[in-house]
């Protein structure tokens, strides 16, 4: 698959043309700067087999850092072909993997999803053998031995009595939970 951006979206117009400028000017200074380091430095050691004194030695100190100069700026001109490259390589492999890794651990997601929905089914219904009170503002399960509830941390305990039959009822109460009689 090319990759092709729409030229009307780029930032600068003549963003192009520099482009096209960096990809021919730099490449030749990268190179006129790796020949006369090279010149230089044949210079140098042949000076080593008895020829004299090294003339060109002086095209190291020119040609190395305009082979830097010109390696760096080549590699900005070259960027976005090498990241689209990069991309275009790494994308089906990490593709590949995720699907591979996804598909393995599948199953595991499903059983952990399965226990958690279990546990909140179980968290919301009472279990078999276990006494529940419900908590009179919140209606919240509680434990029959719970003094506050989980929720709201209203008192459980029914201390409000009737004074027409006795009978106890929760602490907000307005009527009587037995004759229905209204409370005080």
């Amino acid at each position: 698959m090319q990759y092709r951006r729409d030229e009307s979206a780029q930032i600068d117009p003549r963003h192009a043309e520099s482009r096209g400028c960096l990809r021919t000017v730099e490449p030749m200074m990268l190179g006129l700067g790796l020949l006369l380091t090279a010149i230089g430095f044949i210079s140098f050691f042949s000076a080593f087999g008895g020829r004299g004194m090294p003339r060109f030695f002086w095209c190291a100190f020119l040609g190395l850092p305009m082979t830097a100069v010109g390696g760096a700026i080549t590699k900005f001109a070259y960027m976005g072909r090498i990241g689209r490259y990069v991309a275009g390589e790494m994308a089906p492999v990490a593709k590949d993997t995720f699907n591979y890794v996804a598909k393995g651990a599948a199953p595991g997601v499903k059983d952990i999803a399965r226990a958690v929905c279990e546990g909140v089914a179980a968290a919301d219904s009472p279990r078999e053998g276990r006494t529940v009170v419900r908590c009179h503002k919140c209606n919240k399960e509680n434990d029959a031995d719970a003094k506050f509830c989980d929720e709201c941390g209203a008192a459980l305990a029914k201390t409000k009595p009737c004074p027409n039959c006795g009978e106890k009822n929760d602490p907000d109460a307005r009527f009587c939970d037995e004759c229905g009689r209204r409370l005080n």
